[in-house]
């Protein structure tokens, strides 16, 4: 029964610490990452309220200019300073088609926003309401560190003692273990 508990938390472990390594890997300019069609968003402002609030988890799916129509949901990246940004959702009430495959957006009567900040539409989208806290630790440098590195970290170092002694006691640990 132990082994058995040791195997199932080892691998919720290993899924929990592949998946946040695949996100963080997967970050894109805007530092969200994207994923196979889709952007994973922390909302870690009010902005977004009340539909969305700190801590939650957004699965965006990305869409193509020529699918948007007047009237759909979406989310944009918002340019707060050189190197920070937030995302912002709205309901398009217009859509200016310019040259280059270059489209403009305005949501809600009162903001335009450049095609190339679309990240995508309310439809097929997912929300986790507070998975976002907890991958926002995650994904911090200390939490990465403390969850992932140092616990990896000593399972490996239990690993190669456990190997130690198999190979200075040999058949000694085996015949205890067994009696």
């Amino acid at each position: 029964m132990k082994k058995v508990l040791g195997s199932i938390l080892f691998v919720i472990y290993v899924t929990i610490v592949l998946t946040v390594t695949i996100l963080l890997l997967s970050y894109n300019e805007y530092m969200c990452s994207e994923i196979n069609g889709y952007t994973f968003y922390i909302v870690r402002d009010d902005m977004l309220e009340p539909d969305y609030v700190k801590g939650d988890l957004l699965i965006i799916k990305h869409v193509s200019n020529k699918n948007v129509e007047i009237g759909d949901k979406l989310y944009f990246y918002q340019n707060v300073t050189n190197n920070e940004y937030y995302v912002r959702y709205g309901e398009v009430t217009n859509k200016f088609e310019q040259a280059n495959n270059r489209v403009v957006y305005t949501i809600d009567d009162k903001y335009q926003y450049d095609s190339s900040y679309l990240i995508g539409e309310e439809e097929g989208s997912f929300v986790f309401h507070k998975v976002g806290s907890i991958l926002s630790i995650l994904e911090s440098r200390w939490g990465y560190l403390f969850f992932v590195v140092i616990i990896t970290l000593l399972l490996f170092l239990e690993e190669l003692y456990e190997l130690y002694m198999e190979i200075k006691y040999g058949n000694e640990i085996t015949k205890v273990k067994e009696g």
